[in-house]
C-alpha cells in the first residue's frame, strides 16, 4: 500500500466508476454501512445511471467514492446536487482522497448549474471525523433531517385515526 501523502488531493485521481469496478463499490458500500451489497448488487445500483459515481483513485487503486445527483426541489428555481453516499476506504484515509471527491462532486454540480451542493451524514459517533471536516470543506448545517421508516405494515407515523 501506498504511503500517505501530506501534498493533498493532487495525489488522487478521479473517474467514473465502471461496471468492472463493482467489487470495489460494494466493499466501499460495505465500509459506509450500507448491508448486503455485494459484487452483484453494486453493478445492479451502478447500471440503474440514477446518480454519476466518481472513484478517487490512489496509485490506480479505488479508496473512495462519492455518489451525486441533481433534485429539482419544489421550493427551489434551479437544481440542487445532493451526495447520497461519500466513503473513503479505511486503508486510504488522510490521503486526500474524501478532499478530491468532493471538490469533483462541486465541479460537476457546477457544470449542471446547481444552487448548492448538499448531504446527509448520521449523527452517531463513528461520524465524528466526518462532522469535522465537512464544515473544513465550506458546508454548512442548516436543517434537521427527519427520518419516518415504512414498514411493511405502512406506518404512517400517525397515532390515533
Amino acid at each position: 500500500m501506498p504511503e500517505p501523502e501530506t501534498t493533498g488531493p493532487d495525489t488522487v485521481s478521479v473517474r467514473a466508476a465502471a461496471l468492472s469496478d463493482a467489487a470495489a463499490v460494494a466493499e466501499l458500500l460495505t465500509q459506509l454501512g450500507a448491508p448486503g451489497v455485494d459484487a452483484t448488487e453494486a453493478v445492479r445500483r451502478l447500471e440503474r445511471n440514477y446518480e454519476e459515481v466518481l472513484l478517487g483513485c490512489v496509485a490506480d487503486a479505488p479508496g473512495g467514492l462519492v455518489a451525486v445527483k441533481t433534485v429539482l426541489y419544489f421550493g427551489h428555481a434551479k437544481p440542487v446536487a445532493h451526495i447520497s453516499a461519500l466513503v473513503v476506504d479505511g486503508r486510504f484515509r488522510r490521503y486526500g482522497v474524501a478532499r478530491a471527491l468532493v471538490q469533483a462532486a462541486v465541479t460537476w454540480a457546477r457544470a449542471r448549474h446547481c444552487v448548492g451542493l448538499e448531504l446527509m451524514c448520521g449523527l452517531n459517533p463513528a461520524r465524528e471525523d466526518a462532522h469535522r471536516f465537512y464544515p473544513a470543506m465550506g458546508f454548512q448545517a442548516d436543517a434537521y433531517r427527519y427520518w419516518m421508516p415504512l414498514g411493511a405494515t405502512g406506518a404512517t407515523g400517525a397515532t390515533g385515526a
